[in-house]
């Protein structure tokens, strides 16, 4: 048997270091929401003040992925990865171990800063493979999203700090698997290196397109927002509609994600982008239908499975029309849409009660079918004709 040859060698490590690292984010991202009561107690906070530790964390994500792109103007992608690793992993044990309130918070934005940086690097890496490599090593963020609220549940039973120290580990296996594993020679050409059927029927968009790169960022912006806001708030909103087992339902949405992630990576590459979208999106107001009631726990597993391929889907979709490397600044406005939206219905919960997730579902699912469908118009061969005479 032959060795393998140095470029399939490194692909296969860059693959191992993204499983790892969507792994790691994953369970960070889904980790917080089943903690909110504990740590409601051990800091003497309400519920609705503990959420604003995921916007915290998505906001630091927003600038860590501006960051990244002002780094790789400095630095190669693997010294930046690895200074990501750092930065995450002394957020989380900040999350861990701080002993006011504050320090919890300024140690999840460091977190998040971290995380928007890996997220940024990793994410712009396997887009650019196409929509089916993308959404496999995007299944294991849907893995680690899965297992985080059992860990929780298993581990958090007197304490928040157990999980957080777990990801405090995997976080420094991280940094220490990028120093020595990612190639060192690095592609400085930032062309696709993919040709989805997406970019295939369409005609090629110039280099700087500012209508199409904002309705990219507006979508990127309502969908990481809506995802996070059912990760983030569905045991609470399942807690108040007296579920039995709130947080195994909340597994049970990040299961179906996963699930429709490794599925949609077999055929990523043979389905058009903007279908694929827009039945996420249209699933996703189903879902916000079915979430006022008894179907509530069905109505997460519908939104899983709708919402699997939108984000790999959405990024090699927009790789294959604008240059990569604005890719990290639309994950930055993702970012954002992660911090503010799900800020938004923690603020909305006193007021709306066990309404207020599934409106605010429906509101951001109607939202992005529209984005959705301007980019399609504005992307199709007829309406370049007509906006360029």
């Amino acid at each position: 048997m032959t060795a393998p040859s140095p470029p399939a060698t490194a692909q296969k490590r860059q693959f191992a270091l993204g499983f790892l690292a969507f792994l790691l984010m994953g369970i960070i991202q889904a980790g917080y929401g089943p903690t909110y009561s504990n740590l409601a107690r051990e800091y003497h906070q309400s519920i609705s003040a503990v959420g604003i530790i995921s916007s915290l964390h998505f906001l630091g994500g927003a600038a860590g992925t501006l960051l990244l792109g002002v780094l790789l103007l400095r630095l190669s992608l693997r010294s930046a990865l690895a200074l990501a690793a750092g930065a995450l992993l002394l957020g989380v044990l900040g999350v861990a171990f701080a002993p006011l309130w504050g320090l919890v918070l300024a140690s999840a934005l460091v977190g998040g800063l971290g995380f928007g940086m890996l997220s940024a690097g990793f994410n712009t890496a396997f887009a650019q493979m196409g929509a089916g490599p993308s959404s496999l090593v995007n299944g294991l963020f849907g893995v680690g999203s899965v297992i985080s609220p059992l860990l929780v549940a298993l581990l958090a039973t007197h304490s928040h700090r157990p999980p957080f120290v777990l990801m405090s580990v995997l976080a420094a296996l991280l940094a220490l698997g990028v120093r020595m594993w990612w190639p060192r020679n690095e592609p400085t050409d930032t062309t696709p290196t993919h040709k989805t059927e997406a970019s295939a029927a369409r005609t090629p968009v110039p280099a700087v397109s500012w209508p199409i790169f904002l309705l990219f960022a507006a979508a990127f912006f309502v969908y990481v927002g809506m995802e996070a806001s059912i990760g983030n708030w569905a045991t609470v909103h399942l807690t108040r509609l007296h579920h039995p087992d709130p947080a195994f339902m909340t597994s049970l949405y990040w299961a179906a994600l996963t699930a429709g992630r490794f599925g949609f990576a077999i055929i990523g590459s043979r389905v058009g982008a903007y279908p694929v979208l827009a039945v996420g999106a249209g699933g996703a107001l189903l879902a916000g239908l079915l979430l006022t009631g008894s179907l509530a726990p069905a109505a997460l597993i519908v939104a899983g499975l709708c919402f699997a391929p939108m984000f790999p889907t959405l990024l090699a979709w927009f790789t294959s029309v604008l240059p990569p490397r604005q890719a990290p600044y639309v994950l930055t406005v993702g970012m954002l849409g992660g911090s503010l939206l799900p800020a938004l219905i923690g603020w909305m919960l006193p007021r709306l009660g066990t309404l207020t997730l599934p409106l605010g579902v429906l509101l951001f699912a109607g939202l992005l079918l529209t984005l959705l469908s301007l980019l399609s118009w504005r992307l199709s061969p007829r309406a370049n004709r007509l906006t360029s005479t």
